[in-house]
């Protein structure tokens, strides 16, 4: 979809060169915390064992209610497309650790059947390590900072400018807390594995090393703990830095728009570099309107009202006071701005309706049935207010008169 050569933003660019492409937000954020978790060995058998935390119970109900009796919830699949989804399972166990640790040992009592027994002890052993505990503490950390920040994105009417607030403010909360967050990791492994007596061992690697002489490589002695501090901050600068290189484009995208933002447009010393815009508007005229837009905020009432707010509420100001005539290429750069979209949440929201409405019990539906149903489930909000009295009567008059035709 948006490859530069072959993709549909290629094709959209050579119908229209002036047409910017936006990559999806979300989807972007979402593929940065893929690739962290696959940066080392550890975190990727950290979400495996998530994942084969969940097919263990979800595979019989009597495990599963055995879990839900003593947690009060349930465990969440881990999947690539829903980061939120693994916040939610990452939490769970954080904060129900030592109670799924439970349930899991009273399922291998004799009492249970052969298979039942055999999986959680396999599973407690790979809970119970210490690499398992560091991941646990630092993607509980780092899940809710990411998954606030996905939810903010997937609002309505959300601007570029906004989206790039929040996404700046997310990478200089990660590059600040990086080391407390590890730290705080180790931390809580280490008093686990303390309650839990798991040993800490000492391992001897083998570290190549560049040298003059016939001497290539040395042996050091590294702990456990040196080990995964490592790895641990291994994922944590990949999340660093694949927001730094996924999200550049919408940074400059907003810093190319920047000066819409009416602190910037009020401002008479602030100068407005149009070098990026095409033939959209007349630059010359763009700056005469600003000089006319400043002089007309600056004799209203509103003055304070619209330079602390953004460009929405710039350009509902130019509607409200009916200003649209005399700075019309001001607006026109605005509606450019505002019209970029950087989140496509409906449109799957709707690709996901379809989904649940034709199934494989329905797999003969019809395309109006579906469409209809799909209106009705969509537009949810819309159908519950509707007054289903005063349209049977509509159809019923409507009914009356074909019959006396």
């Amino acid at each position: 979809m948006s490859g530069i050569h072959n993709g549909v933003q290629a094709r959209i660019k050579a119908l229209n060169p002036k047409a910017l492409f936006v990559a999806y937000i979300n989807h972007s954020l979402n593929l940065g915390g893929v690739h962290a978790a696959s940066e080392s060995v550890d975190s990727v058998t950290f979400f495996g064992t998530l994942e084969k935390l969940f097919a263990f119970f979800s595979a019989s109900t009597v495990r599963w209610n055995a879990l839900v009796a003593v947690t009060g919830q349930a465990v969440k699949r881990v999947t690539e497309t829903r980061w939120s989804a693994r916040h939610v399972a990452v939490k769970m166990l954080k904060n129900k650790f030592e109670v799924v640790l439970e349930v899991l040992e009273q399922l291998t009592d004799s009492s249970q059947t052969s298979e039942t027994r055999s999986r959680p002890s396999l599973l407690l052993i790979a809970m119970q390590s210490f690499n398992f505990l560091a991941f646990l503490g630092f993607w509980a950390a780092v899940l809710p900072e990411v998954d606030d920040a996905q939810i903010y994105l997937q609002q309505r009417g959300l601007s570029v400018n906004k989206c790039a607030q929040k996404l700046c403010a997310l990478k200089t909360l990660l590059v600040e807390s990086r080391d407390r967050f590890v730290q705080e990791a180790i931390d809580f492994a280490k008093t686990l594995c303390e309650k839990l007596r798991s040993e800490l061992k000492t391992r001897r690697i083998r570290r190549k090393k560049r040298m003059h002489g016939d001497k290539s490589s040395e042996v050091a002695a590294l702990s456990q703990e040196q080990e995964i501090r490592r790895e641990v901050f291994a994922s944590f600068d990949k999340i660093i830095q694949e927001m730094t290189t996924r999200l550049q484009q919408i940074q400059e995208i907003s810093d190319k728009f920047g000066f819409l933002m009416p602190a910037k447009l009020l401002d008479s010393k602030f100068e407005c570099v149009l070098s990026h815009v095409l033939e959209d508007i007349d630059k010359d005229e763009f700056q005469m309107e600003r000089k006319r837009h400043q002089q007309f905020v600056a004799c209203s009432e509103s003055e304070e009202d619209v330079s602390g707010k953004g460009p929405l509420e710039l350009l509902q100001f130019i509607q409200k006071l009916n200003l649209g005539m005399s700075v019309p290429n001001i607006v026109i750069l605005i509606r450019i701005y505002l019209t970029l979209a950087i989140s496509v949440a409906s449109c799957e929201r709707r690709f996901s309706k379809l989904k649940l409405i034709k199934n494989y019990l329905r797999s003969t539906m019809s395309s109006a049935r579906l469409s209809n149903l799909a209106i009705l489930s969509i537009e949810q909000e819309l159908a519950a207010n509707i007054d289903f009295d005063k349209v049977i009567s509509d159809f019923a008059a409507h009914k009356a008169c074909r019959i006396r035709l």
